[in-house]
């Protein structure tokens, strides 16, 4: 795992010196600071990431073609096993685009309902699995906020308790609030890092339904 400054500076568990220690309340600081920056830019102080959050698609945004309100698509067995292809992230994007392609070809007069299906299929089944990734992203960004707050509580406790002096020893050692704080604090910096890549599957989402609706569209043409 890549390890941030701020991760190389605590090391694995050694006691937080005075100079350590007044480094650590400022990068605490720094932390909260970012994450209500963060958090101002938002829609929703939970979202973690720095993409603006948009919680569903827009049918506009992906399909330039006949109307899909009122399509219906789970009915039909064929159109139903086409779109679970389609959506899975195992099936590669240009797999799932000779699928469709295929598809097409085997439907005759039909076609153009039946490919129309299968975009309702797939722009709602797209959609919802974006949909669960990001509250998944809110429920991490909501639990990001409770650690930061509480990092803010234990900096300030630790502020006020400094450290203690080692037995038979003039070194300093921090006492249980100061190395809970240099854990949590760890902890905060570790899933920042972390969700960096979970912010990229909504786009990645929104990527394939894209790809995938210009050649259901390139089809019915």
């Amino acid at each position: 795992m890549k390890h941030s400054k701020l991760s190389l500076w605590f090391g694995s568990g050694a006691g937080l010196g005075p100079a350590r220690l007044a480094f650590a309340l400022m990068a605490t600081l720094g932390m909260a600071a970012a994450l209500a920056q963060q958090s101002a830019r938002q829609q929703n102080q939970d979202w973690p990431c720095q993409q603006i959050l948009v919680e569903r698609i827009s049918v506009a945004a992906v399909w330039p073609g006949p109307p899909v309100e009122g399509v219906t698509w789970k009915s039909d067995p064929a159109v139903a096993t086409l779109v679970g292809e389609l959506a899975a992230r195992r099936t590669e994007l240009k797999d799932a685009e000779r699928m469709i392609d295929e598809f097409a070809k085997t439907q005759g007069a039909s076609k153009a309902k039946k490919l129309l299906a299968v975009f309702a299929g797939l722009f709602e089944t797209l959609n919802d699995e974006r949909t669960q990734v990001i509250d998944g992203l809110l429920r991490f960004g909501a639990k990001q906020r409770e650690l930061a707050a509480r990092i803010r509580a234990e900096s300030a406790q630790t502020q006020q308790t400094g450290t203690a002096p080692a037995q038979n020893s003039g070194e300093q050692v921090p006492d249980a609030n100061a190395r809970q704080l240099q854990w949590d604090m760890r902890l905060f910096d570790e899933r920042r890092q972390s969700v960096a890549f979970a912010c990229e599957s909504p786009i990645v989402i929104e990527q394939r339904l894209f790809a995938l609706a210009r050649v259901i569209q390139r089809n019915l043409q």
